[in-house]
């Protein structure tokens, strides 16, 4: 594996997964929006997958391109595909050329040489533009490694409360170097909170914070963040990568909103939404999971004055709508195909570097194949006994029923009999289902069962599930309204709550403040358009 390859496949894979990376980011709010956090967040799985995803076989295309000709190149002996002529091509040149192209028109072989200074120059190339991405991914990682270590070092070392929750799994520390609720710790699982977490935070909010942070441990999303720094390692130098990190932990808490707060009532939305506010910072460690940074409080908080509960019907639908995109996508950006190799030619024209593999041995001549033989013909297949059926009536001489019977007599003079149900008595027993207003008060049945001279009468009151459809239809927007005017006055609690806050920066209260008043306003507008 030379080092020009190495740097083609490192360029393309970085060109498709960011690609992949903008399909994401333009598709994630509309996906969240209609199919829930949960599938937004799977997205940021496509990335990952395409650069896990090894090269699609190269012989696939070439045998592809070389099939409707293996007909012709074998009826034309003499011909050899690929083959250059010794007398007219050093060995020098010989040895340095590339196979660029097959072409077989009218039994005509072509090959595109490439000097053997621009070889040189390609693979050195090739070889440098490597080893500056492998060192930039090297130091990234290794800066992200001794910080989070050191912060985490720094968390335990001022550490004054100590106590275990799930089970004794995971260690709850309470410390002054924690800005706000955070969770860290993949082998050994820790939340920690801050020094005056008891003096700022209610019951209520301690225990939806402390649920947010075992959330995270429990889906795995700290594993998740070392994977998604991996991947940002790979990017160091790519924009579009560091938006994309920053929207996938934007998604990752949105999610883990959404695990806390299901089944939950809707009168605890507004504490979360407090805790949010209080915990909004500005500085956060990459690779653990903090409650919430100050940059996304308007998302957060526009998210929770909604109360959108998806049906399980609409969930399915959503995953395999994103399945099927996630295999469009995985399957046009693949190593291999028409689209990366189209990929590729435009990184080899921006980047100058020649980016295919090794060339390939020459095609050796192609022989016709030799005819299969003729497959023995089929022995015909026994013809099944003759079989006499016929239905009759019998008597039954126990009590005098007539019983109708179904009997098959074989040719060997055997025979089965089935009992058949009497349809008239079945016909009997069937109620007969009628529909007209019945009347009556609210909470009696909407279906009524009565009975005429021994025929079963079953009656739908239509009336009744209309009044009861209107009586439902009252209640859910009468709930809508009441949850639009509890999510305004969260936010206007959580307003008052920040303006309070001595410890935060003025700069850090303004912005806080900006969100919560955007979010305000967008709500307010929504609730006066339902009006």
């Amino acid at each position: 594996m030379s080092a020009a390859w190495l740097t083609g496949w490192v360029l393309e894979t970085i060109v498709a997964s960011t690609l992949l990376m903008l399909l994401v980011l333009a598709i994630r709010a509309p996906v969240r929006k209609t199919f829930g956090p949960y599938i937004a967040y799977a997205l940021w799985l496509l990335p990952l997958l395409r650069i896990l995803m090894p090269p699609l076989p190269g012989d696939w295309t070439l045998t592809r391109l070389l099939a409707p000709f293996a007909r012709q190149a074998a009826e034309a002996p003499g011909v050899a595909v690929g083959i250059m002529n010794p007398d007219t091509i050093s060995p020098e040149m010989a040895q340095a050329a590339i196979l660029a192209n097959v072409e077989l028109a009218g039994h005509q072989a072509s090959v595109a040489l490439v000097p053997p200074t621009l070889v040189s120059q390609g693979m050195n190339a090739g070889a440098t533009v490597l080893a500056l991405w492998v060192a930039g991914a090297l130091i990234f990682l290794a800066y992200h490694l001794i910080s989070h270590r050191r912060y985490c070092r720094n968390l335990l070392r001022r550490a004054r409360i100590d106590r275990t929750v799930a089970d004794g799994k995971v260690r709850v520390i309470e410390t002054d170097a924690a800005h706000g609720p955070l969770a860290f710790g993949v082998f050994r699982k820790y939340v920690a909170f801050p020094r005056d977490f008891s003096e700022r935070y209610d019951e209520q909010e301690r225990d939806l914070a402390l649920a947010h942070e075992l959330g995270h441990h429990i889906r795995g999303d700290l594993i998740a963040n070392w994977v998604a720094l991996v991947v940002l390692a790979a990017h160091w130098f790519n924009p579009v990568a560091w938006k994309a990190f920053r929207a996938f932990r934007a998604d990752q808490e949105m999610a883990c909103d959404a695990l806390v707060l299901a089944g939950r009532a809707q009168a605890l939305r507004h504490a979360y939404g407090r805790a949010i506010v209080k915990s909004a910072h500005g500085g956060a460690v990459s690779a653990a999971c903090h409650l919430h940074t100050i940059n996304e409080v308007k998302g957060r908080l526009r998210m929770l004055s909604k109360n959108n509960k998806l049906s399980p019907a609409r969930i399915a639908t959503g995953l395999v709508g994103i399945s099927a995109i996630s295999l469009a996508a995985l399957g046009l950006t693949a190593s291999g195909t028409q689209a990366a190799e189209e990929i590729r030619n435009k990184v080899e024209a921006v980047t100058g570097v020649a980016l295919r593999q090794d060339a390939p041995a020459p095609l050796a001549r192609l022989e016709a194949p030799e005819k299969p033989e003729k497959p023995e013909r089929p022995e015909k297949p026994e013809r099944p006994e003759k079989v006499e059926k016929r239905v009759y009536t019998s008597e039954d001489n126990k009590d005098g029923k007539r019983i109708t019977k179904f009997v098959i007599v074989h040719a060997d003079g055997t025979r089965s009999e089935t009992e058949m149900p009497d349809v008239n008595k079945i016909l009997a027993e069937m109620p007969e289902i009628h529909n007209r207003n019945c009347g009556g008060k609210d909470g009696e049945p909407t279906v009524e069962h009565r009975a005429d001279g021994g025929k079963k009468i079953m009656i739908v009151c239509t009336d009744r599930i209309e009044r009861l459809t209107a009586d439902a239809t009252r209640m859910a927007m009468s709930h809508k309204q009441f949850g639009m005017r509890s999510a305004l006055m969260g936010l206007r609690m959580a307003r008052r709550s920040i303006e309070d806050d001595s410890s935060l920066k003025p700069d850090e209260r303004a912005k806080a403040l900006k969100g919560i008043d955007e979010a305000i306003a967008e709500v307010s507008k929504e609730s006066s358009d339902r009006d």
